[in-house]
């Protein structure tokens, strides 16, 4: 059987230069018209919000960060190939198909633009498991407004984010604005 693809390209494919390279890529395209400005994209976080509580704001953003685990399979990027999917590309999958694939870059760069659409503060953090100044993952974190408290909403890692943490032993902060 042939699969189609997805009717959109992907945002960018190129060779990989590195994590602040890719971090740049990954906020154009989750503040672009196919990010936090897209209808489509903002049309699924409607839905996926729909039942949560009025000003529930942490439930808003764990909503979106549950979606993501349940309907976004984790996948890695080719070797030597950095590819960043735009937020209404995986919503055009998972329109589609019911279900989307992408990278950690692909996950967070979702993430980030629905919660930039709730109205939150939101952030990249590129984090390194080894050896200091060497990155191999990251994941989207959003403020929620009553607390202050920044949440970290990483669906590779699922329902254990504090694990992961406790892990990074190298990190970079790069906020969205």
């Amino acid at each position: 059987m042939v699969y189609p693809l997805a009717d959109s390209p992907a945002h960018t494919i190129r060779p990989f230069l590195g994590p602040a390279d890719t971090v740049r890529e990954m906020i154009k395209a989750a503040k672009g018209p196919r990010g936090e400005q897209s209808i489509l994209v903002n049309s699924l976080r409607n839905t996926i919000v729909r039942d949560i509580w009025p000003k529930d704001y942490l439930g808003e953003m764990l909503a979106v960060r549950n979606f993501a685990i349940e309907r976004i399979r984790y996948t890695n990027d080719a070797l030597g190939v950095e590819q960043v999917q735009d937020p209404e590309r995986i919503t055009e999958q998972i329109v589609k198909y019911g279900r989307a694939a992408g990278d950690c870059d692909d996950l967070a760069t979702w993430i980030a633009a629905l919660c930039r659409q709730l109205g939150r503060d939101t952030q990249f953090v590129i984090v390194g498991f080894d050896k200091p100044g060497h990155f191999s993952h990251v994941f989207a974190r959003a403020k929620e407004p009553k607390s202050g408290q920044w949440i970290v909403l990483d669906p590779v890692a699922g329902t254990n984010e504090g694990s992961m943490l406790r892990r990074v032993t190298t990190y970079q902060i790069h906020p969205l604005d």
